[in-house]
């Protein structure tokens, strides 16, 4: 009795191990054979918070990516190959294996902040970013494109650091003056000047005492308003000066009643002292 019980015991194991096999040999075919493993079939891809990237630009940085089974695939290789892309500043890619191999990824695209040309007159040809980063408008046509233009040269590059402080020195001049800042000519780094409506600023070198030379612009506007169609700019290079630079093309009689109206300016306005460029 002993030996049928320890041999019917050993039978049930058999069984049980032949059965675990058996399970697991038909999972490991399943992850090789069944169709959700691709075998370089391109998987079927969801895109969504795109506004800018296409789902085709999309579905060729992950191009040769993607002919794998869905469980090999590393999101976060698949992430950084989407954030290449210049207009895209965040990627999240999820893998689905049922019902169907697919992939869903959700685009959080760069935020614009300025349109850039390089001169006056010429087309748009990129955005630039909160980021810093340059969103070419040829492969980007869906692109957003700001009011607000920075012309510069095509190695001009900027770091989000410095998109910050310029973005905050053009609400400060917009702040005083009341007007719109249409333009920031960078083209000469140590003489920017900037469009703000009908004015134009010559703010010279862009450094730390910036800030302090644009503080003393509302105090000078009292004084300019009556001539400003008359002038060329506002010239706030200066550390204890605002030099008013007269346009020279203005008829004869126009510029004798500037100047005079100029020696008035001189005298300061609101304890700023304001000196009148030479014709």
């Amino acid at each position: 009795m002993r030996k049928a019980t320890r041999r019917a015991r050993t039978r049930r194991q058999m069984l049980r191990f032949l059965l675990l096999m058996v399970l697991f040999f038909s999972g490991a075919a399943c992850f090789t054979h069944l169709p959700w493993a691709m075998h370089g079939q391109e998987p079927q891809i969801e895109v969504k918070g795109n506004h800018v990237v296409t789902t085709a630009q999309v579905v060729k940085a992950l191009k040769g990516s993607t002919d794998v089974a869905v469980y090999k695939l590393d999101p976060q290789v698949l992430q950084s190959r989407l954030t290449s892309l210049k207009a895209v500043r965040h990627a999240f890619v999820r893998r689905y294996a049922l019902p169907q191999p697919r992939l869903i990824v959700d685009i959080l695209e760069e935020y614009p902040w300025a349109s850039y040309a390089r001169a006056p007159g010429e087309p748009i040809q990129a955005v630039i970013a909160q980021s810093g980063r340059f969103i070419p408008v040829s492969e980007f046509p869906n692109v957003d494109r700001p009011h607000m233009i920075i012309y510069g040269q095509p190695t001009l590059k900027l770091t989000q650091k410095q998109v910050v402080q310029w973005a905050s020195w053009a609400n400060y001049i917009a702040g005083q003056t009341g007007r719109t800042v249409d333009a920031i000519d960078m083209r000469q780094p140590f003489d920017v000047r900037v469009a703000n409506g009908d004015l134009t600023l010559k703010l010279g070198i862009p450094d730390a005492s910036l800030t302090r030379r644009l503080g003393r612009l509302v105090s000078v506007l009292p004084a300019v308003e009556p001539i400003k169609e008359k002038l060329e700019y506002i010239d706030l290079g200066l550390d204890n000066s605002v030099p008013l630079k007269v346009n020279k093309n203005l008829p004869p009689e126009k510029l004798r009643e500037l100047a005079a109206q100029k020696q008035k300016v001189a005298v300061g306005v609101n304890g700023v002292e304001t000196k009148p460029e030479p014709n």
